[in-house]
């Protein structure tokens, strides 16, 4: 019998057991979802990454960004590719992950608005969430504000809240995190921190992926840089 060495059954094993989890992320997220989210991982690295960090390799581009990032670098966004920007806000994905705005008006009846001792306008949002089946589950946020001249900028703070998204637990996407959720120490305390806090500024990811030291080759991590700090 052939001698085989232990590293090998051991890198077996884990390519096995590390493929495992992706089929089961991409079998709860969706076929389309994970062939958009693939693109993007991919646009990221050969697009911006390449052009941001020319020297350097893969891995190491990932690490550059998001100490850049940790440290309160965050002009990223407008040098993301215009067509992946597009491509992702026209997805279906966009919706699994979060829940966006479907409608936003202001209220100042006072009537309505017993609780506000100061009688501030109230923001309202109500938003959609796209479940499993294909159908939309709504809610509505409502907060008070200040300014000077309601009547003038009305329309600015409405136009301000239209990309005030926020997480759809509903969605496929978190029900796909959730289903390899053990998969590593880090994203185990990240899905905690996420389903307690909902969104989560990037600085904070892209501070505790450098300090957990996580595996920017990992096929999850990439994932969850595009959709928690990317996008």
């Amino acid at each position: 019998m052939k001698y085989i060495h232990p590293i090998i059954i051991l890198f077996l094993t884990f390519s096995c057991s590390n493929q495992k989890e992706i089929t089961e992320f991409e079998k709860v997220l969706g076929k389309e979802n994970s062939e958009t989210l693939t693109y993007l991982v991919n646009d990221f690295e050969s697009d911006f990454l390449k052009s941001q960090y020319p020297d350097l390799g893969t891995k190491k581009a990932y690490n550059q960004f998001l100490k850049e990032l940790s440290n309160g670098q965050t002009e990223y966004r407008q040098k993301i590719s215009e067509n992946s920007r597009e491509y992702f806000e026209k997805s279906n994905l966009r919706l699994e992950i979060y829940s966006i705005p479907d409608s936003i008006w202001i209220e100042r009846d006072p009537d309505k608005l017993t609780f506000n001792k100061n009688n501030n306008p109230t923001l309202n949002i109500k938003r959609k969430y796209l479940r499993p089946d294909g159908t939309f589950r709504y809610g509505t946020s409502i907060s008070s504000f200040q300014y000077k001249e309601p009547m003038d900028e009305d329309s600015i703070i409405i136009e301000s809240r239209k990309n005030w998204n926020d997480i759809n637990y509903d969605g496929r996407y978190s029900r796909a995190l959730n289903a390899i959720s053990n998969k590593s120490d880090f994203l185990t305390e990240y899905l905690k921190i996420r389903d307690a806090a909902g969104m989560i500024d990037p600085r904070f990811i892209a501070e505790r992926m450098l300090e957990s030291k996580v595996d920017l080759n990992d096929y999850f991590i990439k994932r969850l840089i595009i959709t928690e700090i990317v996008y």
